[in-house]
Formats: structure tokens, sequence, C-alpha cells
């Protein structure tokens, strides 16, 4: 049959058309079938014996009338304002910038439209860009004292159009595969465990193959073994330039987690104590974020461990009370809550000693034995070791591991912290204790005693294959240095006792001077390392030791100076010239990796700038110097300063 045979009918007459006019009913478009809009009911609504419902309120299918010539419009605007000069962009000020980040469809009339009818479907009316066009002719007037293009009225149907909602970006995610995870964990053991010894390796790897590599559901508790898996990782990406792609994202979902399960303990406190997973995670994300954020940061999330560590109660873990409720638990599990607290009690006393502030966990409350040996905790028969105060009683430290000469040597500059501030408040009141100097030498003598052990113990050290013990010598000449510093100021301000003071604080300088050359000479030993195994807060002691030799050798320029007849050239050269370059090139190094070296090495470059000024000044202020040939400049810097044996007070 004929095609035209469908549409006609037998008799001889017009045409019928192909269906009803009207609307489909509400069934044969549910079916996605072709009405026949007979009514009152439809042929496919009669065969199925429903009712034929017709929704007459239905709105037009497609874009509203002018809605796409404003987003034609748009397109335009848009296009002329990035054909325009970069360099004007920020100065030209066209009328709707606003309008076209906040409502888009609103600012399209900021170009006119091409004079003449263009339907919505036809595009060859729009004039290029580029193009010389009228409608790049149009008129202009003032607007804020600067030209911008007139604009037409906005049509009223495209006043109150949005955009859909775009859906909401998911969080990015750390893709931590089994390669990766074997790889951070021998990274972490390799660079970050031995600075913080708080794991047995043997007891993590048996734990890490049962926790899963997932999130938890938000109605679940949170893992804690989890937060404290990635917490490492993180802290080991801090150590490595191989995954710096990965640092940043794998650290902000580490403190979602953590933040994650401290919202959980807040809705569930009977069934969910502090676990020392949850301190360790927190105590890693301070080391990192004093590393590779900021130090304000690192200090306010290291004050939260220090307060889940008092929560906890890990300062009374071997009270007699404690130890009753231990017996029969794993002592190798015991000794990690030992070494965790230790950590955080060592890290208490870093933080304050680069500002003087108070100390949060108090030596006077510890009831927790020192940490085992090394070897006996990772072989998993851990020693029990003496009290703190045994320690720092007793002459004997044979059995001492790296970690528990950290700790006791971290008290005595927890004490030098103290006895600093006690004695600024002395001088605020104007009354100088006599006790002052009996706290005074019980520490000098405390540190020597400290460092002679320590040589004794381990006459050669190498930062490479102990780091903490390496960082343990350095603390002890730190402290030397600022004991210095407690009797120089209390020489600046002291009235009465000025003069009775002279004599000792000549004599702490120069111990301040010697520890400060021995911190100099222990870093020029080690310049070759990469310094990734070094302790985080090593540039503190480094940054101390240059800071004193900075100003020794001004104050020897400024003797050797005074000492010059006339018409001489003082020189600027001393013999600690290559010890502040062997501190400042470590810092250098470290600076990459570590923030806190930053921020030290800033520091010094400073002074050294403010000095090199003065010095340039006063050669000025000494008048018209005749010029002499560089054999009539005058150096005897040897000839004054007392060569001074190393390592020895």
């Amino acid at each position: 049959m004929p095609p035209a045979s469908r549409r006609t009918s037998s008799t001889d007459g017009p045409p019928q058309p192909r269906q009803l006019p009207g609307s489909a009913c509400e069934e044969c478009r549910k079916r996605k079938l072709r009405c026949d809009r007979q009514r009152p009911q439809c042929g496919t609504c009669a065969d199925a014996g429903i009712v034929c419902e017709v929704n007459h309120n239905r709105l037009a299918r497609g874009p509203k009338k002018g809605d796409l010539k404003a987003l034609r419009s748009r397109i335009v605007a848009l296009e002329r304002r990035l054909s325009l000069d970069p360099t004007n962009l920020e100065g030209l000020s066209l009328h709707g910038d606003a309008d076209l980040l906040q409502h888009p469809l609103s600012a399209a009339s900021t170009c006119t439209t091409p004079p003449g009818p263009a339907s919505d479907g036809d595009l060859s009316q729009v004039a290029s860009p580029r193009g010389r066009g009228s409608i790049w002719d149009g008129d202009y007037h003032t607007h804020n004292g600067q030209l911008s293009p007139m604009t037409p009225q906005i049509p009223l149907s495209m006043q109150n159009f949005k955009f859909p909602p775009s859906p909401p970006t998911p969080p990015k995610r750390a893709l931590i595969h089994d390669l990766m995870r074997a790889d951070l964990d021998q990274l972490y053991f390799d660079r970050v465990h031995p600075n913080v010894p708080i794991f047995n390796q043997s007891r993590y790897f048996a734990l890490s193959q049962q926790t899963p590599l997932s999130t938890h559901h938000h109605n679940s508790a949170p893992n804690p073994r989890l937060c404290l898996q990635y917490a490492m990782w993180t802290l080991a990406m801090a150590l490595s330039s191989q995954f710096e792609s990965y640092r940043d994202t794998l650290y902000n979902e580490t403190k979602q987690m953590l933040e994650s399960l401290d919202m959980y303990e807040n809705h569930h406190p009977h069934e969910s104590p502090v676990c020392v997973e949850e301190i360790q995670a927190w105590l890693l994300l301070a080391f990192y974020e004093f590393s590779r954020t900021n130090y304000k940061r690192g200090w306010v999330t290291a004050g939260r461990a220090f307060r889940l560590v008092q929560l906890a109660r890990l300062h009374e873990i071997d009270s007699p009370e404690r130890s009753m409720l231990q017996q029969g638990e794993d002592p190798v599990l015991v000794e990690e809550r030992r070494r965790t607290f230790w950590v955080a009690y060592c890290l208490d006393r870093f933080i304050s000693l680069k500002n003087q502030w108070p100390l949060t966990l108090m030596e006077e409350v510890i009831c927790t034995r020192l940490p085992s040996p090394e070897l006996s905790f990772q072989s998993g028969q851990p020693i029990q070791m003496c009290f703190l105060s045994e320690a720092i009683a007793s002459g004997d430290h044979g059995l001492f591991s790296p970690l528990a000469e950290s700790v006791v040597l971290a008290t005595v500059c927890g004490r030098t912290l103290s006895h600093t501030q006690v004695a600024n408040v002395e001088r605020t009141y104007g009354s100088n204790s006599a006790d002052f100097w009996i706290r005074h030498e019980w520490l000098a003598g405390m540190v020597n005693k400290r460092l002679d052990s320590l040589v004794q113990s381990y006459p050669v050290v190498s930062a490479a294959a102990d780091p903490m013990l390496f960082f343990a010598f350095m603390l002890a000449h730190t402290t030397t240095i600022n004991l210095c510093k407690v009797v120089e100021a209390g020489d600046c301000q002291g009235t009465g006792q000025q003069q009775a003071w002279d004599p000792a604080v000549f004599e702490y300088q120069k111990r301040a001077l010697r520890a400060a050359r021995e911190i100099a000479a222990l870093t020029k030993a080690h310049e070759h390392l990469g310094y990734f195994k070094a302790h985080i807060f090593l540039p503190l002691s480094i940054s101390l030791a240059a800071s004193r030799l900075i100003s020794q050798r001004t104050q020897t320029i400024n003797d050797l100076a005074a000492q010059v007849p006339e018409g001489f050239i003082p020189t600027t050269e001393t013999e600690y010239d290559g010890e502040i370059q062997s501190c400042m090139d470590a810092l250098r190094k470290m600076q990459t990796f570590n923030n806190l070296a930053r921020e030290h090495l800033h520091t010094l470059e400073l002074v050294q700038q403010q000095q090199q000024r003065a010095q340039q000044q006063q050669t000025l202020l000494m008048g018209h110097v005749p010029s002499q040939s560089p054999s009539h400049s005058l150096n005897v810097s040897h000839q004054h300063i007392p060569q001074i044996q190393l390592c020895t007070y």
C-alpha cells in the first residue's frame, strides 16, 4: 500500500490528520505509547480498562522564549573580554562584572546583540568578537570614571533563571595500595622510628595485616589503628621526596579521621575509652606539623596529645594501683605505653625550649619507669628499668637506651627552663633569691655529669647509625648554652650584685662557647648526610650554637678593631667563620623538608645582615683611612682568642 493511503480514509475526501489535536493522556505518556486522543477515553485506556487522565497544565518543553538569545549574548560578551589585552583586564571596570560571576545569564547583556531579526535557531546574525561588525562599534558611557559598554535591559523571562546545581565534588582520597603500604612502612622504620621509637616492629606488622585499608562508615566507630597507620605514613612521607604529591592529601585525610574519632568518643563516652593508638597518632601528627606546616599548628596538636596522655594516665603506668591491673598483660604492649609517654614528655620540653613556654607534663607526678633498651624491646622481652628520679640521682647509666638518655637530658632542659622562668619572676619582683646559684650550679653539674657519661659510654657517635644518641649529645650542649643565657640575663639586669656576678658570667660564657663549637664540630662531621634521619628538633640546637658563634665573632671583631693602630684596616675574618658556615649549611640542607630549619635559618640570616650593616657603618665612622695594600691589614684574631679544647667543660 502506498504511504499516502495510510493518512486517508477509504472515501474520496480531504486527508485526515494522523492523530487528533490535544494532549496525550498520562497512561500513554507513562507507557510511551502513541495516544489516539479519543475522548472521554482513548483506545489504550479503554483496552486496559483504566481511567483516562489528561494533564492540561503541563509546562511546555524546551527553553523559554529569549533564553537562547541571552545565552548567545553571554558567549559574545565573554569572548570579547577574553580578546582584550590581559594587562588591562584589572584596570578595566566593565558594567556588571560581579553579576557575571554570580548570575551568569543575567550578566549576558553586557554586550548588545546584532541588529536585525534573528530566530532562536539561527546563529548567523551573531558577530564574531574579533570581527569589525557594528556590535563592537556600540555606544559607550562613563561608569565610575572609566569607559564601559552600554548594556540593554535584561529580558524579564531571564531575570530569575538559574542553572541547576552541580553535584558536590567528593573529597580526594589517598590511594594506598599494597606496594605503597609496604614501602611507607619500611620508610617509617628507617627514618622516623630511630627518633620516635614507640613501636615494636614485629607486633606492628602482625597487627597491620589485620587492619583493612578502608575508612569507617558514618554510623560505626572509627578504627584507631587505621588512624595510627595513616599518621605513620603521613610522617614518613614528610621525610621523603618520593611521595611528595600524596603528602598533603594523606595529611588532611588523617586529620579528618582523628577528628571523627574524637567526635565519636564525645557522643559515646562510655563505649570508647582513650586508646594508646589515638595518642600515638596525634603525637606523630604533631611531629609532622612541626616539620611541614607551622609551629603554632604543631604546638596546638601536641597540646591535644598531652591532654590525652594525662586522660589515659600514662604518667602512672608503674604505680602500685596500675601495676595490679596490668598483671598478665603483654609486656610489649605495656612498654609501648611507656615509650609513648616518654616521647610526649620529651616533645613537651623541646617545644617549650624555643619560646620558653610553660611545661604541660610535670616531672613531679611521674610514676612510669624509663624505657627499656631497644634491643630487648624489639626482641619481645623488655627489661624493667628504674624511675626517672632514680636515674638522675644515680651515676650508673650503662644500660640506658638512647631514648632514656634523651629523657634524662630533656628533664635537665625542663628544669633549666623552669629555673629561667623562676629567675625572671624574681627579677620582676626585685627579690633576688639566694637559691638561684644553688639551682644553677646543680643544673650545670648535672649536665657535665651526663655529658661525661655519654662520652665514656659512646666515644664515637654517628648521626646515621643512631640519630637519637646524636641528638642527645646536641641536647647536652644546648642546655649548657641555655644556662649561660640565664646568667647573662641576670647580669644585664643586676644592680648591687653585678660586680659579684662578673667572674661567674665569664666562666659560663666560656662554657657556652665550647658547647657551641662542639655542636658546630658535630654538624661539620655529618655534613655529608642528607639529614633525613636527623631529629626534627635538631635545627633548634644548631641555630642556638650558630647564634652564640655569631655573637662571639662580632665581639672578637670589635675587640680587634679597638686594638688596630691608626691607619690600618681591621680584619673581618675570625676562627669562627668556618663553624658558622657549617651550621648555616646544615640548616640549608634541612630546610627543604623541615620548616623549623627554614625558620631558624631566616632568623640567622637577618642577624648576619644586621651585623654586616653595623660593621660597614663602624668602618665609615672611623674616618678617612689611608689606602693600604692587603699586606698591611692587621690580622691578630688568633692572638687574642684562647684555643679551647672541645668536649671538656
